[in-house]
């Protein structure tokens, strides 16, 4: 049994998500992830980051919440379809508004934000563009998923230095959604680095990294990051099974 051991912080007050997945929220002592946070979900691919997203979010619109989900990949029927897989009946809360998937291409998003692929606008020139996305108005989401940060970057050739701004004015902007924010971020090494700059774990509230060991059919997740909670430090066990992910907070894994 695991000596737990939090990373204690003083909060004067308690406002916490619960995800409602099975293990996971026995990682923090307020038994949630704070609200109004940005968490950046990272991990290789196949790691499940996408699926951890989408479970919060239904498990969240079953206890009559709302969500807001950004893909810059797949459309809407596949992430549909996607969680159908789970049995999770998606479709009604979509149909009564609680749901909302905005598919954008990311290379529409680079020429509104700098006018080119290329990215020629200067930084000043960008403070001033659009907003990164557009929630609908009246519409304030319990928790907003961006899938992924790292689809912008696959494609962009723009200055290091605009990206990071831009970076900058996606967090800020979640910052005024009150929500709790996911970014899934796609990294090249397991327990290495946390995504593509190095700035996104810099601007977000938390950290949640999600890993496959070295036998591939075993995986785990850790809590490396998370402002306003206490949380566990260890990289504890998780399993992808018909109803979704479940964690074992009494099974540490060596991912090593």
């Amino acid at each position: 049994m695991e000596n737990i051991e939090y990373i204690e912080i003083n909060k004067d007050e308690k406002s916490i998500l619960k995800t409602n997945i099975k293990g996971f929220d026995d990682l923090f002592q307020d038994g949630g992830i704070p609200k109004n946070t940005s968490i950046l979900v990272s991990g290789t691919t196949g790691t499940g980051k996408s699926i951890f997203c989408r479970q919060i979010c239904y498990n969240n619109l079953k206890n009559k919440g709302k969500c807001f989900y950004i893909s810059f990949q797949e459309s809407e029927n596949s992430i549909i379809r996607s969680m159908e897989k789970f049995n999770w009946e998606i479709n009604q809360y979509i149909d009564n508004g609680a749901f909302i998937i905005q598919k954008i291409n990311p290379m529409d998003i680079l020429r509104m934000k700098f006018g080119s692929v290329g990215g020629s606008g200067s930084a000043t020139e960008i403070s001033y563009k659009i907003k990164p996305f557009d929630i609908p108005t009246n519409f304030d989401p319990d928790i907003v998923v961006i899938d992924s940060l790292s689809s912008i970057i696959d494609i962009s050739t723009t200055k290091e230095k605009n990206f990071r701004l831009y970076l900058q004015q996606i967090f800020s902007f979640l910052e005024e959604t009150n929500s709790v924010s996911l970014l899934i971020s796609e990294c090249p090494c397991n327990n290495i680095k946390y995504s593509n700059y190095g700035i996104e774990e810099f601007l977000a509230d938390g950290v949640i990294s999600l890993y496959k060991t070295n036998n591939k059919y075993k995986r785990a997740i850790s809590i490396n990051k998370m402002r306003f909670s206490s949380h566990r430090m260890n990289i504890y066990k998780m399993t992808i099974n018909k109803n979704g992910i479940e964690i074992f907070p009494d099974q540490i894994i060596d991912v090593l």
